[in-house]
């Protein structure tokens, strides 16, 4: 049975993406504050904070002798005026959106190279332009998360593992709400995070000498 590391797997994208794994008879280790609903090895973590990532990550070295796939999908949102930016704000963003799945990926890399690990990033389409109004820090976390997944295909090319990094667009997840407090308009003009999904699984199942480096999924506008 493959063993799959998936933060923030208790609601959205990760949450329809650990559903699949599960479909699929692969183990998924769920790294998030809140235990998802469906059958998971689950490990309480903040991901904003060193300590729980360090104390999760041990756990995983000692019950885990192999893993097959990390996916780095926990995010947050952030919409602030350039005058109105605080810092509070952009250092919770910073630590989940960036230093979480950095600092999480080089605390397993020994297990990492010795496991041949596959790793996932889940970036966004505002990382591969400008960006949106109200969305500095959003889209600099962003911007950052290709810059881990390039550091990580060059440092790793000797070995076997595989670094994706996932830029979506827009979905019909709860990280717009959960922010705002307002639900998405229009819903359905939305991407189904079901759809994207199966398709992060699609890429993961490719044999092992096909890397996808990149690949951007937008949201078709009307």
């Amino acid at each position: 049975m493959k063993n799959v590391i998936l933060t923030g797997a208790s609601d959205g994208l990760g949450k329809a993406f650990g559903e699949l794994c599960v479909e699929n008879d692969m183990n998924v280790i769920a790294l998030c504050r809140t235990k998802p609903n469906y059958a998971c090895d689950f490990i309480k973590t903040d991901l904003s904070c060193e300590k729980a990532i360090q104390s999760a990550c041990q756990q995983i070295k000692e019950k885990y002798s192999k893993i097959d796939i990390l996916v780095n999908c926990a995010g947050v949102m952030s919409a602030q005026k350039l005058e109105e930016v605080t810092f509070e704000e952009l250092d919770n963003l910073m630590r989940v959106n960036l230093l979480a799945p950095i600092f999480l990926t080089t605390q397993l890399m020994t297990l990492i190279k010795q496991s041949q690990t596959d790793i996932l990033n889940i970036g966004s389409t505002c990382g591969t332009k400008a960006g949106y109004p109200d969305q500095l820090a959003y889209t600099t976390s962003k911007w950052g998360m290709r810059g881990v997944s390039y550091n990580l295909q060059e440092e790793l090319k000797k070995y076997k593992n595989r670094v994706i990094q996932f830029n979506v667009g827009g979905m019909n997840t709860r990280i717009f709400a959960k922010y705002t407090g307002k639900e998405i308009e229009h819903p359905e003009e939305w991407m189904d995070p079901q759809e994207i999904a199966k398709l992060m699984f699609s890429l993961l199942s490719l044999p092992k000498q096909i890397e996808i480096s990149d690949i951007t999924i937008n949201r078709k506008n009307a």
